[in-house]
């Protein structure tokens, strides 16, 4: 029984990452008749995927590149997925770099107006999610975190994202004269990194995840 389970399960979740964009985004919904809870995430998976595609493309157009997305994981279609049927993966067999898929998962994610912060690091894990890819993305997540900005800049993140943010804190002094003692506060800034290792970078992918989960059932 559980082997059954395991596979209609297995089923369903590949007939999910099979459907076109818009088939897909409607039962996602939860006032959908057909609504599936699995077809959030695949959703969202994809949306990821693609707008990582989308900011990389026109590196591919460039002397030196190979026309393959850095969004698909070894053996996968262009744009990360593996069902042949999907509207991107046929845009990419007509040469078609860019799709209108393309601008409705940049849209949706406009929508959800993620913080710079969590945006990128749902994009960074989505690019990195196979472990058998190579080169740069094949970094470890504490290794990234702490070189961040090469990975921010391939993303389209400006420079400000790239270098870490500051933050205003306060320190307080002392001072003592004549028997007299009072407290002084002094602003003080600190540049501190983006991601101060793996779990912080995981942990903002996740917050990430979590609001565009719930944007997509609305």
């Amino acid at each position: 029984m559980g082997m059954a389970l395991m596979k209609e399960g297995m089923t369903m979740r590949e007939e999910l990452e099979g459907m076109p964009m818009r088939r897909l985004r409607e039962i996602v919904r939860e006032t959908h008749e057909d609504h599936d809870p699995e077809a959030a995430r695949v959703f969202v998976n994809r949306i990821l995927d693609m707008e990582v595609e989308r900011r990389t493309w026109y590196a591919h157009e460039n002397p030196g590149y190979q026309p393959f997305s850095s969004a698909a994981k070894l053996g996968e279609h262009p744009g990360g997925g593996t069902a042949a049927a999907d509207p991107l993966v046929l845009a990419y067999d007509r040469g078609i770099r860019l799709h209108a898929a393309h601008e409705e998962a940049r849209q949706f994610l406009e929508h959800a107006r993620l913080t710079p912060r969590s945006l990128l690091a749902a994009l960074i894990q989505a690019a990195k999610t196979d472990r058998r890819v190579t080169g740069p993305w094949g970094k470890s997540y504490d290794q990234i975190a702490a070189n961040v900005g090469p990975y921010a800049q391939s993303l389209g993140f400006s420079p400000g994202v790239m270098h870490g943010k500051t933050l205003v804190c306060y320190d307080t002094i002392k001072h003592e004269k004549d028997s007299r003692v009072w407290f002084e506060k002094v602003e003080t800034k600190h540049v501190v990194p983006l991601f101060k290792n793996a779990q912080a970078l995981k942990d903002a992918a996740k917050q990430a995840r979590v609001q565009l989960l719930l944007l997509a059932r609305l």
